[in-house]
């Protein structure tokens, strides 16, 4: 039988066979190759209520939103940055497993640690939110992987867009 969507055709997976390795402390972590659909579970619940913050700064006033507009937004919402750092802690749990999971938190990560750790995760599983919550904004690009949108143009994305993309040792810094 021939199939029109093969979902098991090439991935990831055959850029990371046996996961994702992530070194934190001298400990080597193991990440899956693709993240599951529901490990963002955490991020979608109606107690976290992140759509309904979405919402209200799309929604501001004046169509922008500033920073004390913000603040007053986490402050009708107080419970959001316990929730939000649980929705996180839940996801890395779901990623890693109960028992790897405890390995890590036994390294105690610092928040610096999970910020610098999600947004290379995000770069090497190629999850973009903007996609995923249907961003207005439509963009073209020059290179050879996509085909243009609209009739504009830019030269932002790489060709090689949506594979995993070198980046500097955390040590290294520009500044």
């Amino acid at each position: 039988m021939t199939f029109v969507i093969d979902l098991d055709a090439e991935r990831r997976e055959v850029q990371y066979p046996n996961g994702i390795p992530v070194l934190l402390r001298g400990e080597q972590f193991l990440f899956p190759a693709e993240i599951p659909a529901d490990c963002l579970d955490p991020l979608f619940t109606e107690e976290l209520d992140l759509m309904g913050v979405l919402h209200d700064i799309v929604n501001a006033e004046d169509g922008s939103t500033t920073t004390g507009e913000v603040v007053e937004m986490l402050f009708r919402r107080p419970q959001l940055p316990a929730r939000f750092y649980g929705a996180v802690m839940d996801i890395y749990k779901a990623l890693l497993g109960d028992d790897v999971y405890r390995e890590f938190k036994s390294v105690r990560p610092s928040i610096g640690d999970y910020v610098r750790l999600t947004k290379a995760l995000v770069s090497v599983y190629g999850v973009d939110l903007g996609k995923l919550f249907g961003s207005d904004g439509s963009s073209a690009s020059d290179g050879e992987m996509s085909s243009p949108t609209s009739a504009d143009t830019t030269s932002s994305t790489p060709e090689g867009s949506g594979s995993a993309q070198d980046s500097p040792a955390s040590s290294a810094s520009a500044d």
